[in-house]
């Protein structure tokens, strides 16, 4: 496939996802004022999930560095240790 063939086709199809936007749009059942309320909805609730998720992958994230932090620790005791029982031998 060319390039040129590549642009058309992505032209193409913008252009046609814009028009059936705008035929939808005119079409629905809805008042314009109805119709950006429950967009502003379904993006304000699209924000929410989206915090909701960040807030709990960060409280995992956190949980896994604290064990990582925890496993370092004992690793880093360990090592002290044996150094500790290689140089008193």
């Amino acid at each position: 496939m060319t390039r040129e063939n590549k642009v058309g086709r992505i032209l193409s199809f913008v252009l046609g996802a814009a028009a059936g936007a705008v035929t939808a749009l005119l079409l629905a059942p809805k008042s314009g004022a109805e119709l950006r309320g429950e967009i502003a909805d379904g993006v304000t609730e699209g924000v929410s999930q989206v915090r909701s998720s960040s807030r709990d992958l960060k409280h995992r994230a956190q949980k896994l560095v604290n064990s990582a932090k925890a496993r370092v620790e004992n690793a880093v005791d360990a090592g002290q240790v044996a150094y500790d029982h290689a140089k008193n031998a």
